[in-house]
């Protein structure tokens, strides 16, 4: 169905929903205490340390750190989108989706409709005629000296486009309008002059379906000389290549609950690999591997292995996968890299060594942080002090790359390790300062309206207490951002005033909580699990939800919120004070300053003594100045 799904369902959804019955549908849940316990579903363990919390609606595994609501868990233990997953929730408890009205989204899904109808006949077409076609032999023969057997061919729905021009479209274009949309997804090509012709012509056709088994595409292997030697359907309102993986479907099917995933270069990989037990392996099409599919491949699995030649293009190749998927390398997730031996691909492999051989290498692939330094470590001399330098230099933009958690720590530490000395390019990178802000607007000149004497000076008290060791802790800060994610209706107890301008930020933390604020005033109601949902694929999602996952005996209050947002206004307010001050101490500016920048000085001077501790503020704030 077409359109956005209202956050108000969402939170109703989640509050009839309960996660142990969710979680223990899907695995079998024990008692423990006032929590249940099972062995984790998201990685290999013998020991239980995953647990179910009724009180908090939330599951969190102590080993590998998987944590969510009951939402998060269908899109991860069924591999799910989040539509598709509030969809699957939805209806367990008979609720229907609401869809917000998007007449765009809807008018695309009703002409795309007769474009998935017609793939799915023109993959029927094609496995009828490698059963029927008078030819047939000749694939059949192929597929045959590939090793491919006939329930093989028949799970995959393997087929054969005959030689000729015109067998599909004579076929399936029926009428004008079927031959338009099968020319719009892509099984007919129409030249300029006119003349309509099939795309596939004697070749093997293996179809690519998406998550819901749907025909969305095809990918050809040529029988005779034509090239190229594989030829895959165009990008199409229904198929882009750089979001889809073939065989990804297939392996869902076989083993509803994957643990690891194996990227292998060609369609024939993948069947081949299935066909020995190998149930795990997709192909990309025709395409590097994108951030898309690793976020996709991640929401099903802990861990994924790359498989590539070990030759100098796959090398190459390798090195462009380890930088695409450092972005999403999350805390519990694993990714390995396979290097064949030449000449060999795994097709080929897993018939001359067997599965259980197969499995070994996999077994012994490198990990993630092996290979990187590994990598990198070609490019330099290692041996010398420079060389160690130049590791640092090469190694600290990709860590820093890592999301914020234990990977990149560690990594960080391992870079360290290897050069011998804290790694200064990381911290470089670390203390970055942050972008200037911008210029103050300009004041027309004009008389002073009033004098210099007019301007009252900040009270003595404030000018003579002793400054506080910070101006505003992070661990302030952290304690609210606390606050408002294990309690959202404290929203509801701010003061208005301070929420109608909320400062800028000037920590990431800070900015964090100024967001969640801004969320929860849209949607007052939301509860800790309805807030957590909307950072879902966020870099931060993890963190936020530890903080709710927090059980502290120190009850979050307004105040503790109120007290940071309070001392985020004052450091604005001083900070324009300290400009306008210096001002007044100089002459020459003094002399300069326009009447609206008197006024204000005064009126900052008056905010300044009515806020909380605000000389301490003011000092510190000089003192960083």
């Amino acid at each position: 169905m077409a359109g956005r799904i209202p956050q108000s369902f969402i939170d109703e959804l989640l509050s009839r929903v309960d996660v142990v019955d969710v979680v223990d549908s899907r695995v079998k849940l024990k008692k423990a205490g006032k929590n249940y316990s099972a062995c984790c579903p998201f990685h290999n363990e013998n020991t239980p340390s995953f647990t179910v919390s009724r009180d908090k609606q939330f599951y969190y595994c102590f080993g590998c750190g998987a944590t969510g609501s009951a939402l998060k868990f269908v899109m991860e233990y069924d591999g799910l989108s989040f539509p598709d997953a509030v969809d699957k929730l939805a209806g367990s408890v008979g609720m229907s989706v609401p869809r917000e009205h998007n007449p765009v989204a809807e008018r695309e899904q009703q002409e795309n409709k007769p474009l998935y109808e017609l793939l799915e006949e023109s993959a029927d077409f094609f496995a009828g005629m490698l059963r029927q076609h008078p030819d047939k032999q000749r694939p059949i023969h192929y597929l045959k000296g590939r090793g491919l057997t006939g329930q093989a061919a028949r799970f995959f729905n393997i087929g054969y486009a005959p030689v000729g021009w015109d067998n599909l479209q004579t076929s399936l274009a029926t009428d004008e309008t079927r031959k338009k949309q099968l020319i719009a997804n892509g099984m007919l090509i129409e030249r300029d002059d006119g003349r309509v012709y099939d795309r596939f012509r004697d070749r093997i056709m293996f179809p690519i379906r998406d998550i819901k088994g749907r025909t969305i595409a095809f990918g050809g292997r040529v029988l005779g000389d034509d090239k190229p030697k594989y030829l895959n359907s165009p990008e199409t309102p229904v198929f882009q290549k750089n979001r889809e993986l073939y065989g990804l479907y297939e392996a869902r099917k076989i083993r509803q609950k994957l643990t690891r995933l194996l990227i292998v270069e060609g369609y024939m990989d993948v069947v081949a690999l299935a066909q020995y037990g190998i149930h795990y392996a997709v192909a990309t099409l025709g395409t590097a591997t994108s951030e898309h599919h690793l976020q996709r491949l991640y929401r099903m699995v802990s861990e994924v292995i790359f498989c590539f030649d070990g030759d100098a293009a796959g090398k190459k190749a390798a090195a462009r996968a380890m930088e695409t998927v450092l972005p999403v390398m999350e805390d519990g997730r694993q990714a390995r890299f396979l290097f064949l031996p030449d000449g060999e691909d795994p097709d080929s492999l897993v018939q001359k060594e067997g599965k259980e051989a197969f499995e070994q290498r996999l077994a012994s692939a490198s990990h993630l942080p092996e290979f990187l330094f590994d990598h990198l470590k070609e490019q330099v001399d290692f041996d010398s002090l420079d060389g160690k330098a130049r590791l640092d230099q090469l190694a600290a933009p990709l860590i820093n790359r890592i999301p914020r958690g234990t990977l990149r720590d560690l990594m960080v530490a391992e870079l360290e390790n290897q050069i011998g000395i804290a790694s200064r390019a990381i911290e470089k990178l670390e203390n970055a300062p942050a972008p200037e802000p911008p210029p103050t607007a300009d004041y027309p000149e004009q008389p002073p309206a009033f004098h210099m004497d007019d301007v009252p000076p900040p009270p003595l008290s404030m000018m003579e207490e002793e400054p506080e060791e910070d101006s505003l802790p992070t661990a302030k800060v952290l304690n609210a951002l606390t606050a408002m994610v294990t309690a959202p209706a404290l929203v509801q107890s701010l003061d208005d005033k301070l929420l109608e301008g909320l400062p800028a930020p000037r920590s990431e933390y800070e900015r964090l909580l100024l967001e969640v604020i801004r969320k929860l005033q849209s949607s007052p109601q939301s509860s800790s699990v309805g807030l957590l949902i909307q950072w879902i694929g966020s870099p931060y999602h993890q963190e936020l939800t530890d903080m709710a996952n927090q059980s502290s005996a120190v009850t979050p209050t307004a105040a503790a919120v109120q007290d940071v947002l309070q001392r985020m206004t004052n450091r604005e307010y001083l900070q324009e004070y300290a400009e306008l001050k210096a001002m007044l101490a100089t002459a020459e500016l003094r002399k300069s300053m326009t009447a609206e920048q008197k006024q204000r000085l005064s009126e900052l001077t008056r905010l300044i003594r009515e806020s909380r501790s605000p000389a301490a503020i003011y000092r510190q704030s000089k003192r960083q100045r």
